[in-house]
Formats: C-alpha cells, sequence, structure tokens
C-alpha cells in the first residue's frame, strides 16, 4: 500500500490507500471540531474510506470505542467507554449498536450482564443494583435480577434475589412484577406474593420461618 496524506472537506487522512488514493490499510484520521457526529480522531484499518476491520474511534466529549468495525459502522466486538456518564460496555455490536452478547458497567456500580438486541436488553441478562432497585417503592431494595428482558425493559418469569438474600419468583409485565409470585425469605419463610404494576397487593405465608 502507498501512503498518503489527504484532506477531505470533513477532516485530514494520513496513512496507507490504494490505487485511486482512497484510504484503504492502516491510517489515522482527524476530523474538523464541527463534525456532525462530534467524531474526534479514528486510528486503525481502513476499506473504501471507511473504518473496516479494527480501530479506535474517539469523540470530542471524550467517548471512546476500540473495536471491530464494518463499512464504517462497529460491527463484532468492541469496548465502549462513555465520558460524560462513566459508563463502560465490552460486548458485541450489529450495524453500529449493542447486539447480541456484552456487559455493561455503569458509573455507580450497578452492572448488567447478558443478551441485547439493537442497543437494547433483550433476551437472557442479569442486573445488579448496587444502590436502589427497579423502578418501583414498594420494593425499593439493593439486588440481583436474574431473567428475561424485552426491548429494554423486564418481561417474563425472572428471578430476584435481595441483598438479604431473600429471593423472589414471578411474572415481570413491562418493567414491573405481576401477577402471583413467590418469596423464599433467608429465615426460611416462604409466601405467596401477588402484584399488581410493580405493587404489592398482598401475600399469604405459606410456610412459617425456621424455630
Amino acid at each position: 500500500m502507498v501512503q498518503a496524506r489527504i484532506r477531505y472537506e470533513e477532516g485530514s487522512y494520513q496513512g496507507e490507500v490504494n490505487g485511486s488514493k482512497v484510504p484503504e490499510g492502516a491510517g489515522v484520521f482527524e476530523y474538523r471540531g464541527d463534525d456532525d457526529d462530534g467524531r474526534l480522531c479514528y486510528d486503525g484499518e481502513w476499506k473504501n474510506k471507511a473504518a473496516h476491520g479494527y480501530g479506535t474511534m474517539k469523540w470530542q466529549n471524550g467517548d471512546r470505542y476500540e473495536g471491530d468495525w464494518a463499512e464504517g459502522l462497529r460491527h463484532g466486538k468492541g469496548k465502549y467507554t462513555s465520558k460524560p456518564t462513566g459508563g463502560k460496555y465490552e460486548g458485541e455490536y450489529s450495524n453500529d449498536l449493542k447486539e447480541g452478547k456484552g456487559k455493561y458497567n455503569f458509573s455507580n456500580g450497578d452492572w448488567y450482564e447478558g443478551e441485547w438486541k439493537e442497543g437494547l436488553r433483550h433476551g437472557q441478562g442479569v442486573y445488579v443494583w448496587k444502590e436502589k432497585n427497579e423502578n418501583s417503592d414498594e420494593i425499593e431494595e439493593i439486588g440481583r435480577y436474574e431473567g428475561t428482558w424485552l426491548a429494554g425493559v423486564k418481561e417474563g418469569t425472572a428471578h430476584f434475589t435481595y441483598a438479604s438474600g431473600d429471593v423472589f419468583t414471578g411474572p415481570y409485565v413491562a418493567g414491573n412484577r405481576h401477577g402471583a409470585g413467590e418469596l423464599v425469605k433467608e429465615d426460611g419463610e416462604i409466601r405467596t406474593e401477588n402484584y399488581k404494576e410493580g405493587k404489592l397487593v398482598n401475600f399469604n405465608i405459606t410456610k412459617e420461618k425456621d424455630a
């Protein structure tokens, strides 16, 4: 490959080019300060003037992605760090969105590991809350959700483990507990609990706590 330095409307490129003087191979592209997508610099592999292969993109806000690319889009495996939020994702991408399996660590210590689709939690996954959790005042606790997700919200039968060791198993609808579930407490007590839209309606003790 031939080395070249080329100026474009959106910035300047330095690196390998093909016979038509189009970026292909290894190179660095520095974007203009007013780039529409807020890009700062891409250092990596190219094909037909698009990020293709392995490379690192940095944005003006401090965000950073290192991983696989295809035709200018994040595609394959990679690591993304969000400077404004402090969040970090490591996993699979498809067409520039999180898709497949991956883990996202939030700046407050929460984390999610599991399946993604079109940038959202979707499929089987585990979400751990380090501070408070679950969108509902009725069950605001630190804990761990293991179950299914649908387009970013909890949906289907799942297990929720409280910090105390108590475990709730039951249905989630549109992100909230909804219907009959079972709570097995650390002290041996077992309850049948009924929820409506995330709020506990009533419960029955089916097994007394251990003596």
